[in-house]
Order: structure tokens, then C-alpha cells, then sequence
């Protein structure tokens, strides 16, 4: 007899499109388990085979939408071909596109870390979570300085204040503090952003 496929990435990803779903219509403090185990048509035994609860799940679909924005970033990054200002531009329609996508999930994000401040896993995860945002940022930074790119003079300040302001933009609007249509708003970050460079945006 042939051995069971191995389906566990499979049905994660169906957990996790579920919670998507389940976190967007009610937040994270109203959505239960039994709420994502219905939206998935799954048992809640077997989701909590998979997790052990909501604040585990969490952070697992957390960490795998992050993951995978990471590791298309890190491309971009590392492209031996690309100039700093293409990286810059190619970064930016990354944002632009993938966090689109995620704006209401991000909305969510906060409603989550705000009731789990306290909490020893949440803090180790935003320990680790922006570390190596900083470190791409600052390695396109400083080859555009290198290459007479860039004119800035605080690399690390200049890499916390994009960051700061790339999430600020996504959670306001996914928390709906901002009434303004996605594209049009990130055309500013773009500006912003080349400006805040010294990149020309004309």
C-alpha cells in the first residue's frame, strides 16, 4: 500500500486563508476558532491539531505572510545588477502590490498586539521582526551612497523613519484611520521616499 500524501502544507494554507477571512469580517478578539475552523470546513480537532489556539495561529499566519514578502525582498536586494535606485523602485512596487493585499489584515495585526503586549511571544517576535528589514534597508542605503545614488547623511535614521513610515501608511489604513484610495497614497510614499534619498523624481 502506497504511504498517505503529506498534506500538512496544504491544509495550513487553508487554515490560514480561512483566518484571513475570519480575522478581516470580526477582528482578532471576536473571531474564534470555531470561527475559522467553519470558514476552512474543517473539524476543530483537526485545527487544533495544527494549533493550539488563536494567539498560536496567529502569529504562524503572521510570521508566513511576512515570510514570504521577506524572502521576494531579499532578491531584490541582492541583485548584483541592479543599482540602489532600482532596488529602491522594484522594493517600493513590492509594498505597493503585496500590501494591498494585506491592508485589512494589518488592521487586525494591531487589534492583536495591542491585547498581547504583554505577552513573551508576541514580544520575541517583534523583537525579531524588523531586524532584517533594517539591515536590507540600510544595505541599499549605503550602496547608494557608495555609488554617488544617494545623498543622506544618518543611514540608520534615515532607514527607522521609511520603515516607520511604510507601516504607519498600512496600518492607518488598515485600521481605517485613512479614508484614501491605495494607489494614489503610495504614489506619495514613492515621492517621499525617492525624496528623502536625494533621488530625483522628475
Amino acid at each position: 500500500m502506497s504511504p498517505k500524501p503529506d498534506v500538512s502544507a496544504e491544509r495550513k494554507q487553508q487554515i490560514f486563508e480561512a483566518a484571513i477571512i475570519c480575522f478581516g469580517r470580526k477582528g482578532y478578539h471576536l473571531t474564534k476558532m470555531d470561527d475559522i475552523a467553519a470558514e476552512a470546513g474543517l473539524s476543530k480537532g483537526l485545527l487544533y491539531w495544527y494549533f493550539k489556539g488563536k494567539k498560536e495561529l496567529f502569529i504562524s499566519l503572521f510570521q508566513e505572510i511576512m515570510g514570504q514578502f521577506e524572502l521576494a525582498w531579499e532578491a531584490i536586494v541582492n541583485d548584483n545588477n541592479s543599482s540602489a535606485t532600482e532596488k529602491i523602485l522594484t522594493t517600493l512596487s513590492l509594498f505597493r502590490s503585496e500590501f494591498k493585499e494585506f491592508t485589512s489584515f494589518f488592521g487586525v495585526m494591531m487589534e492583536a498586539w495591542v491585547q498581547t503586549l504583554h505577552d513573551e511571544d508576541v514580544v520575541e517576535l517583534l523583537d525579531e521582526f524588523y531586524q532584517p528589514y533594517v539591515r536590507m534597508i540600510t544595505q541599499v542605503i549605503k550602496q547608494g551612497l557608495a555609488n554617488g545614488e544617494f545623498q543622506v547623511t544618518d543611514v540608520e535614521g534615515t532607514t527607522l523613519v521609511l520603515l516607520s513610515m511604510f507601516d504607519g501608511v498600512t496600518l492607518a489604513l488598515g485600521m481605517g484611520i485613512f479614508k484614501y484610495d491605495w494607489d494614489k497614497l503610495f504614489d506619495a510614499v514613492s515621492e517621499v521616499t525617492l525624496r528623502a534619498l536625494g533621488v530625483s523624481c522628475n
